[in-house]
This record gives C-alpha cells, structure tokens and sequence, in this order.
C-alpha cells in the first residue's frame, strides 16, 4: 500500500473533481436509500388500506428521488473521468520527466519495451482503478453503514442474519486476494516480455527478412504470447471466483430474510412492507459487500502496477550536478588521465582499463579498434553520459564533474554511428 500512497499525490492536480465526485455519490447514496422507506408505506399503508392517495404520494416521491439519484450519478460521472483521467496524465508526465533525467546507466537497468509498458499498460490500470473503482469505493462503505442502520430501524431481529453473513464475506474476500495479488504481477511481466519480442522484431525486420528467420521470430512471438495466456488464464480463473462466491453468500441470505421474515408475518410480528424494505435494504448492503470485493481486486492489480511505475519514480540519477557547476567550456582541449571503466559496480572486467589520453584543441585524432572494443563507451565518456569508474575526464582543463552537464552537451558534438530519425520534418530532426 505504500506504492499507492505515494502514487496518490499524482491526484493533487484534479484534487477539486475528484472532492466533487465523492460529495455527488454520497448525495445519490442518499436518495437512493430512501425509497425503501417510502416503498414501505406505499405497501403497508396505501396498498393495505387502499389509499390511492398515498401511493401517488409516496410513488411521486420515489420517482422524484430516482431522478434526483440518476442527475447525481451522471454528475459524478463526469467528474470522476475528469478526476482519473487527469491523474493520468499527471502520472504520465511524471515518468516521462523522470526518464528524461536518467543516466545511461539508469537506463541500463530497465529494457525500452518495459519502460514502455509502466508509462502505458500501468498508468492505465491505475488510471481505471480511480474511474472504475471511486464509485463502489465510496458508494459501498455508505450503503453499507446507512443500509445497515436503517434495516436494524425497522427490524433489529431480520437484520442480525446480515451480521451473521457478513464475515463469512470478508474470509472469501481475504482468501481471493492473498491469492491473486502475485498473479498480477506475473501477468505484467509477461506484458513487458510480449512487448520486448514485438519490438525487437519490428525494429530488426530488415535483418530477421534478409537472414530468412520469418519463422524463428513467430516461434518467438507465440513463445511469450502463450506466455501472457497463461498468466492471464491463471490470474482471471482466480479472481473470477469472486462473484459466485458472493451470490451464494448473498442469496443464501435473501432465502434466510424471507424465511424468518414470513414467520414474522404470519405470527403478526411483522406486516409485509416492512420485510420489503428490511430485504431492500439487505440486497444493498450485500450488493455494497460485493462491489468493495471488487474494488479490492482491482486494488491488488493496481498494487502491483503501483510498485513497477514507483520503480521509475524512485530511481535517482546517478550523474548530478554539483554544487555551483561551471557553465562554459573555455575549449576543446580533451585529457584522459588513468581511466578506466565499468558498467556496474559488479561486473568482473572493465571495459576500459587505464586510459590516458590527450587531445590538443583543434586536433583531428581517430580511435580504432574491433567491435565491441568500448570505442563508443571511450566517447560517452566525454560528454559525461557515464561517469569513469577510476580516474578523470577533462575538457577544457576542468574535470567534467566539475561542469553543468547541459553546458557540456552543449559544447560537445556528436554523429551518431547509427541514424535515429524521429517523426516529423527533415527540418525537424536537424534541429
């Protein structure tokens, strides 16, 4: 839950829409709770002793507030979408800045086709749990107390069956939770595994057509495709175990209400509006049970989806400025005095290994050497997209720590060995 308190501050930005959304499905709740009341003396009153008068009474009052609950409820849905759909874009927003501060190093850590899947498929499901999962949220615990006390109002001794029923409830709900709270995370892995193998086929389709792999690459593809099946098949044949469970629990309940409510009646203990009202009342309370056992599930996915875009959120730059950087390069001059390097603190060999080099300004100097023999990590190096692991980097004189580090990409050109062109102009991408 820690995940989904700190992802809650995202909400800040809709903080007013998603405060109005609450105070309109209260009022709903509401009127939807009193036509019970009134249904009550429609029965016992103007259908017992046949005063027309009352039923149109009573019945222009229900439907007053049916209306009413229906305005309510339309209103709150256009803000609640206003609400989530803002938290996710806030949410969005915040990822994609965060990525945009991250070291190459940090970006080591997490595959594109991942990082695309928490900025995408998991801001979608934490954006469909507050749109989706705000009304049975709110709506449920308010039924639950209001519907709870008023069916005690009428008939304390009809009411205590829902009390009885109610834990039996929580254990099915407890159960299905503890049990399907890993799958989903297995199931968004699988996600991020699916993505990783379409994106790599798309973007090496000219070599996967010109080696003829066709078929190696679909054997691929439906490798983790089955993969997604599964985790899917699993995780939904488990909380799908949800519903029946709470229909029995809940039919079981009405059966019993209107078994002990007729011996009421016939003993005169009871007149018949009232277990009408007592079994509307329950029917709503254990419809509120089963929409928070919804919610609950749909709470768990997000959990799972909160921890991965929290990953994002959390990770620090590893390259930073320091305190009062120098914000211009004086030249060109480059040195590399004992340098050496390795991607992660834990690897066995450097890939560089005590450099010392030096570049005069104006200097033309080619690096050569075989694939994969770090010529390209040698350049990073300069512009500060890694930092050396032992010894220095100067440009101009200076240490590269030492300077802003857009003031030095700035001054610092580069061709890549590989175009990368994005969409729009030519005029575009040369800028």
């Amino acid at each position: 839950m820690r995940e989904l308190r700190s992802i809650a501050r995202y909400l800040a930005p809709c903080r007013r829409e998603f405060l109005l959304a609450i105070f309109l499905l209260v009022i709903e709740c509401g009127f939807e709770l009193v036509i019970p009341l009134l249904m009550t003396s429609i029965i016992d009153v103007g259908v017992a002793e046949g005063d027309v008068g009352i039923i149109l009474l009573q019945g222009g009052k229900m439907a007053a507030c049916a209306v009413l609950a229906l305005l309510s409820g339309l209103l709150y849905a256009r803000f609640a979408a206003r609400a989530a759909y803002g938290f996710g874009a806030a949410l969005r927003r915040a990822e994609y800045e965060k990525i945009q501060r991250y070291a190459f190093s940090n970006l080591d850590r997490f595959s594109a086709s991942s990082l695309v899947t928490r900025m995408t498929t998991d801001v979608t499901v934490m954006q469909n749990a507050v749109n989706g999962g705000l009304r049975p949220l709110v709506r449920s615990p308010v039924m639950l107390g209001m519907g709870v006390g008023l069916s005690f109002l009428m008939n304390a001794r009809l009411a205590l069956i829902f009390v009885i029923c109610a834990p039996i409830l929580g254990i099915i709900l407890a159960l299905i939770v503890h049990k399907v709270g890993p799958l989903y995370s297995r199931q968004q892995t699988a996600v991020d595994h699916l993505n990783r193998q379409i994106q790599e086929s798309l973007t090496g389709i000219r070599a996967v057509k010109a080696f003829v792999r066709g078929d190696f690459e679909e054997a691929q593809f439906q490798q983790v495709s089955q993969e997604l099946t599964d985790a899917s098949r699993t995780t939904f044949q488990n909380a799908v175990l949800n519903l029946p469970a709470f229909q029995l629990v809940m039919y079981s309940c009405v059966v019993l209400i209107m078994w002990f409510g007729g011996r009421l009646i016939i003993v005169g203990d009871m007149q018949v509006g009232e277990l009408t009202g007592v079994l509307s009342y329950v029917l709503q309370v254990m419809n509120s049970l089963m929409m928070i056992s919804a919610v609950f599930l749909q709470l768990t996915r997000s959990v799972a989806s909160a921890r991965r875009v929290c990953e994002i959120l959390d990770e620090e730059p590893e390259l930073k400025n320091c305190e009062n950087p120098v914000r211009e390069v004086p030249d060109g001059g480059i040195e590399f005095k004992n340098v050496s390097f390795k991607y992660s603190a834990g690897a066995e060999e450097y890939v560089l290994s005590d450099i010392n080099l030096s570049i005069k300004p104006g200097e033309t100097v080619g690096i050569l050497g075989g694939t994969g023999a770090a010529k390209t990590t040698l350049v990073q190096l300069i512009p500060r997209l890694y930092d050396a692991t032992e010894g220095a980097v100067y440009v101009g004189g200076r240490d590269v720590r030492e300077y802003d580090m857009t003031a030095l990409r700035d001054a610092v050109g580069i061709v890549l060995q590989k175009n990368v062109l994005f969409s729009g102009t030519v005029r575009d991408n040369l800028r």
